[in-house]
């Protein structure tokens, strides 16, 4: 038949994620069943054989189809089934291993918590402890009862001999000796159960197990009736240690529970329990008289019938349809559906009753039917949503009281005083109502009612019967409360995973993203399932991403990250700074199964706090350059003051000469002084931007202490201040700018002459690398020292001398050159400034100071002769220059005021012998002017002198003679013309022109 039917039976070829459906006879699905759990099965049924069909479907047939001849079915029926077959697997497949992955991830996180508990140290709160344990324990409970319904795909149910079972069982036992005790009152075919083979066989394996792990060396095994008929008892006596003190068995049988100092899993029992109660059953433990050893009792309804066959007159024992109750729990058929037929098997099996199920809404404390539709209509609307208490019937004391509650006489019952009339009205007479109960939570889910309509009271059997279906209820309910939150905590997961801005991955052992959600793609520009996670970071994440997922996978939790952040590479834009973590998602046996990564896009973070960044330092620049402008003012305007007032002075008053040249004095120096604090400003400015011009070469420290005291020794007489040294070391070469270096030491020596009273003396110490220059004024305040390298701040007693921008310079001046500036002081007893610098080694002969054209003398008393061209637009300027060459009759003069100007005396007049050229021009600078002369004439260039107001930097390329800044001091300038200049003992006569715009 199989070779007409299924060509392919033999194979097991999947289909997306489902093996190919196999068709078979009646007898042959239980076997099938056994070796392909997860197997689609079509079983052929002969439709005038309904046993057949129930058969099947007990074995575990997903479809059954009655044939006229099971040997040549309607292959066009049997095609449909087949695929409705498939498709039945396929959801429940999907379904179960959800569950099962949520339910151990759930588990494997609250073993994770219960270990930190006890991690905890000594001082943390013995209840934080407590709550931690407890939240553990639940979590992993809930876990396991959650995928319960996962743990058997299935399996056959058939009737099996359970003296056949154990014998079976106890043909390979190994470490420990077991005797086998028979109850002589049985007899074949007494002691038969309706259940999974396998699964009974394997729960006595798991018993015995655990009494070889309890050191038993004895075990006694006993199959038996009850002895009102209904059960089968199976024994197993050991003597080991016995249950740990204060257990019980539903201790022994939590999840995760262990005795033993090695803990293990925590489930054999429980596994056990499990199987038992989905067979209708119960486990009991109880110790041994004596203290050695325990008793494990298994009690299994008893199968009526010798097969799977209907009942006369149409009712389904009661043992058959709780398992078929069972199968639909464990197929998440609907609550109500599942609750109504357990309501039928009680009135089946007591006639004449009616039943309902009512279910608790906790939070309003009100109860509702799940199940009662043989109750009149009205009754049922006048109970539904009655809130619980100690007299609400019996359902509401039940619910209430949390214990069975039996109403004999609804007439004479005081608890139903408000509902009497209702239930009398519709011929209800007695109630009688068991609290449904979930043990693992201790909370009650609802009731479990049954009417008459007549005074009455249960019995035995009755009790027996309840007690097995209202647990079958606290399965259903607690199964469906289960899986909704799993279905919504699946909905919010695939909402999260798909709509977060996190870009996530789940990225299997090996590396290879097997699923990514829209944010990832979009980072990346393309899908990457299938692709190394490592292609897609920027290869210099490759290696510490790599390692971080092998690492993460090995230890089972994922690490801390190798790098905090990674570049993400895509084909739509440049790579995407992130910031990754990531957990480990585990399969059913605890290894790693996924690394779900999570990857932060950095960009927006950081372009808004690049924005707040720019806009406090732009707030920050505008609040200095407030105070700068506001302080430059000052400075300006005191010396301006005297300029300005002595010049009208003299504009307007007939002076005695010695007034007018005092004047003149006064003037001088006011401008010198603004000119000194500009260059100290244009300086600092250069020496903070990075843009200072330095030419670092090897500098004698002992020589430029000298030199700068000897600029200095004036000051130091006029105030009557000792200065002691340079001494140390002679041979002391350091890397610095010569002139910077001197500027530095005018500045701090100078402020130490200041600052010394009238007396005082001021020490000067030269090391490797180091100058120290030591006073014993009266120190710094503390008040002043946060702000002693700041611009034009002013401190102690002469506080009103200088413009304030020594230090700060200074300090500028040596980092720029590689050094550092750092004082030492104490208020009255004085302060040390140490300058250090990179020390140099040098052949030790003193090397002569820089050229310093102010101080250089001429070198030729005879005046000059030549020709000049100065390129300037300011008439002004053009007059100060042509009076200050006044005095060498020998030199003649060209001026020009424009960039065009300059070129054209340049190409069409005679050669002079200097050009001096300002740089701020109309039509260009002075430096283009200078590039065009050198490369047209190249070695003939006449040589350059550049006036600029702006900082002294050379361009690439440019080589002038000097470059000084304005305003000029018309004696280095003098000087410097007198080096290009020719000389002769005579004059020859001068004259001047202008050329330009300005020219007159």
């Amino acid at each position: 038949m199989q070779g007409i039917i299924s060509p392919e039976a033999g194979t097991e070829t999947d289909v997306g994620s489902v093996p190919r459906p196999r068709v078979v006879r009646a007898d042959e699905v239980a076997g099938l069943r056994r070796s392909s759990p997860h197997t689609p099965i079509v079983a052929l049924v002969d439709a005038c054989a309904p046993d057949q069909a129930v058969a099947a479907q007990l074995a575990g047939a997903t479809v059954v189809v009655p044939c006229g001849d099971p040997a040549h079915p309607d292959l066009g029926v049997l095609g449909a089934a087949c695929e409705a077959a498939r498709a039945i697997v396929e959801r429940t497949e999907v379904a179960r291993t959800t569950v099962q992955s949520a339910a151990h991830s759930v588990a494997t996180n609250a073993s994770a918590v219960a270990m930190a508990a006890q991690l905890l140290e000594v001082g943390e709160p013995a209840r934080r402890k407590g709550q931690l344990r407890r939240l553990a324990d639940e979590g992993a409970r809930l876990a396991w009862h959650a995928a319960r319904g996962t743990r058997s795909a299935r399996p056959p149910l058939e009737v099996v001999d359970v003296a056949d079972v154990v014998a079976t069982a106890l043909q390979d036992t190994t470490g420990i000796a077991v005797r086998l005790t028979s109850d002589p009152a049985a007899h074949p075919g007494s002691l038969l159960v309706l259940g999974d083979r396998i699964g009974l066989l394997n729960a006595l394996d798991r018993v015995l197990e655990n009494s070889r792990y309890a050191g038993a060396e004895e075990v006694e095994v006993r199959v038996a009736g009850s002895p009102d008929g209904t059960r089968v008892v199976l024994e197993v006596r050991d003597d080991g240690c016995g249950l740990p003190a204060g257990w019980t068995t539903e201790t022994a049988c939590a999840p995760f529970a262990s005795g033993w100092d090695d803990p293990r899993d925590g489930l054999g029992l429980c596994e056990v329990n499990e199987l038992v109660q989905d067979h209708g059953g119960r486990l009991v433990l109880v110790d041994r008289p004596g203290g050695r050893g325990v008793v494990c009792r298994l009690e299994l309804p008893r199968s009526g019938h010798d097969g799977p066959v209907p009942a006369v007159g149409g009712r389904v024992d009661a043992e058959l349809t709780l398992a078929a109750i069972l199968e639909k729990i464990a197929r998440r058929e609907p609550l109500t559906a599942v609750l109504e037929d357990l309501g039928l098997v009680v009135e089946q099996r007591m006639p004449g009753v009616r039943s309902s199920i009512l279910l608790l809404d906790r939070d309003a404390g009100t109860l509702r039917h799940g199940a009662g539709g043989r109750l009149p209509d009205p009754y049922r609307r006048r109970i539904d949503g009655v809130r619980i208490g100690p007299y609400v019937g019996s359902c509401g004391t039940a619910a209430f009281t949390r214990t069975e509650v039996v109403a004999h006489d609804i007439a004479t019952d005081v608890r139903w005083v408000d509902y009497r009339a209702a239930a009398l009205e519709h011929g209800l007479r007695a109630c009688w109502s068991t609290p449904i109960v979930d043990d693992e939570r201790d909370v009650v889910l609802g009731t479990f009612a049954v009417y008459h309509d007549h005074p009455w009271s249960p019995d035995a059997s009755a009790t027996a019967l309840i007690q097995r279906l209202t647990h079958a209820a606290a399965i259903a309910i607690r199964t469906s409360e289960l899986h909704a939150q799993l279905v919504e905590s699946e909905a919010l997961f695939r909402s999260t995973f798909e709509t977060t801005g996190l870009g996530i991955a789940l990225v299997d052992p090996a590396g290879v993203v097997r699923r990514a959600n829209a944010a990832l793609q979009w980072m990346t520009g393309h899908d990457p399932v299938g692709q190394a996670f490592v292609d897609l970071v920027a290869s210099e994440d490759v290696a510490a991403v790599g390692t971080w997922l092998a690492r993460s996978v090995e230890r089972g939790v994922a690490v801390g990250p190798g790098t905090p952040e990674v570049r993400i590479v895509g084909s739509r834009h440049e790579p995407l700074p992130a910031a990754m973590s990531g957990t480990i998602i585990c399969a059913e046996d605890g290894s790693p199964r996924f690394v779900c990564v999570e990857l932060f896009d950095l960009t927006e973070r950081r372009r808004v706090a690049q924005a707040r960044r720019n806009q406090v330092a732009a707030e920050a620049a505008s609040r200095a350059k407030s105070e700068l402008v506001a302080l430059v003012s000052h400075e300006l305007r005191t010396p301006l003051n005297a300029v300005m007032g002595f010049a009208q002075v003299l504009q307007t008053v007939e002076l005695p000469p010695a007034r007018q040249r005092q004047s003149l004095a006064h003037i001088l120096g006011a401008g010198q002084h603004l000119l000194a604090t500009i260059n100290d400003l244009l300086d600092l400015t250069g020496a903070e931007t990075g843009q200072l011009h330095l030419v670092p070469e090897p500098v004698n420290a002992m020589t430029a202490c000298r030199d700068a005291l000897s600029i200095l020794a004036a000051l130091a007489d006029e105030r009557s201040i000792e200065v002691v040294g340079p001494r140390g070391r002679a041979d002391a070469w350091m890397a610095a700018d010569p002139h910077r270096l001197r500027q530095v030491l005018l500045n701090v020596v100078g402020n130490a002459i200041k600052f010394t009273p009238r007396g005082g003396t001021v020490t000067i110490e030269v090391d490797e690398g180091r100058i120290t220059v030591q006073d014993n004024g009266p120190g710094i305040a503390a008040e002043h020292l946060p702000h002693l390298f700041t611009p034009f701040h002013r401190a102690g007693a002469a506080a009103g001398e200088g413009s304030g921008l020594g230090l700060a310079l200074s300090r500028q001046l040596v980092l720029a050159m590689g050094g550092s500036l750092a004082v030492v002081t104490q208020e009255g007893e004085g302060s040390t400034f140490a300058i250090s610098l990179p020390p140099v080694r040098a052949d030790g002969a003193d090397r002569p100071d820089p050229e310093d054209p102010v101080r250089r003398p001429p070198a030729h008393d005879a005046p000059p002769i030549g020709r000049v061209l100065h390129l300037e637009d300011d008439p002004a300027s053009r007059a100060l220059m042509a009076s200050a060459l006044e005095v060498w009759p020998g030199v003649e003069v060209t001026f020009a005021s424009s960039c065009a100007a300059a070129r054209h005396l340049l190409a069409t007049g005679p050669a002079p012998d200097v050009v001096v050229l300002d740089v701020e021009l109309p039509d260009g600078t002075g430096w283009d002017v200078l590039a065009g002369v050198v490369e047209s004439l190249g070695a003939a260039a006449p040589a350059a002198v550049v006036l600029t107001g702006g900082p002294l930097d050379v361009p690439d390329g440019a080589s002038p003679a000097a470059v000084l800044g304005k305003p000029v001091v018309v004696d280095a300038l003098r000087a410097i013309l007198r080096r290009h200049l020719r000389t002769t003992p005579t004059s020859v006569g001068r004259s001047a022109a202008e050329v330009g715009s300005s020219a007159g």
